[in-house]
């Protein structure tokens, strides 16, 4: 993937950008600070020339890997130079041309994203932890004292299960879209799951416990691969794999 793909992808919509070049031309002829100029477009200007050269690609790639350089993009201050942009111009606008201007600015940044919590990621607190009910009462029911057990989850749960326990490990963090990870994590994303795809994955990657939605279609009986049916936590069914080790936590 290059950087005019993650660019393209970081952009979302695109009206926010939008909005951040026009606020950029603006305070290009506008602000005559010299920190705040350094501040609001050299320093951006200086970032977007380094994402977008082909060398330093390379380079970044090769010593930390391509699949965290879109972060370089988390650097552009774009929420302060639109906020700074518009405050700006309120102040030098008087009476209800600057109310309107200011509602207006309100109104077009909130049409311009979509809705954050609208994402799987989030969901309501039930807990005081936080997650899901079916996280925490499978998170419990495979976790054994003093052990290290490696479990594979289904992808909307992997961001609750760090949360709740580090006890509960899972073959795939943010390395999920890298090799053998990538086939991993996605093989439960189908509708029909490749049990022996899946079983294959998780010896090889040593996981004790499988856990799967019971919405999903299994190509066969995953009691074909050794695995025990040993919980059913509401639409999820919880299996062991008893002929793996386990392993010895640190306190």
């Amino acid at each position: 993937m290059n950087a005019f793909v993650l660019f393209r992808e970081y952009m979302g919509t695109g009206l926010l950008l939008l909005w951040y070049v026009i606020s950029l031309c603006y305070l290009f002829f506008a602000e005559k600070r010299k920190d705040r100029r350094i501040t609001f477009l050299y320093v951006p200007l200086i970032l977007l020339l380094l994402f977008f050269n082909p060398l330093f690609f390379s380079l970044f790639q090769k010593v930390l890997g391509e699949e965290i350089f879109y972060r370089m993009l988390w650097l552009l201050p774009v929420t302060v130079t639109l906020a700074y942009a518009v405050v700006k111009v309120c102040s030098q606008l008087k009476g209800k041309t600057r109310v309107t201007f200011g509602c207006a600015a309100v109104i077009l940044t909130i049409i311009s994203g979509s809705f954050v919590y609208d994402s799987p990621y989030f969901s309501w607190a039930r807990n005081v932890d936080h997650v899901p009910r079916e996280v925490a009462e499978i998170c419990d029911l495979i976790e054994i004292p003093g052990m290290e057990v490696m479990a594979v989850f289904p992808p909307e749960m992997l961001h609750f299960v760090r949360q709740y326990t580090a006890r509960v490990c899972m073959p795939y963090g943010r390395e999920v879209l890298l090799n053998e990870f990538n086939e991993l994590e996605y093989v439960t994303h189908y509708k029909k799951v490749d049990v022996a795809k899946l079983a294959g994955l998780a010896k090889k990657e040593n996981c004790h416990y499988v856990i799967l939605s019971e919405e999903k279609e299994l190509s066969e009986s995953m009691e074909s691969y050794d695995y025990q049916l040993i919980g059913h936590v509401g639409k999820y069914l919880v299996y062991q794999d008893p002929t793996r080790d386990y392993f010895r936590r640190e306190e």
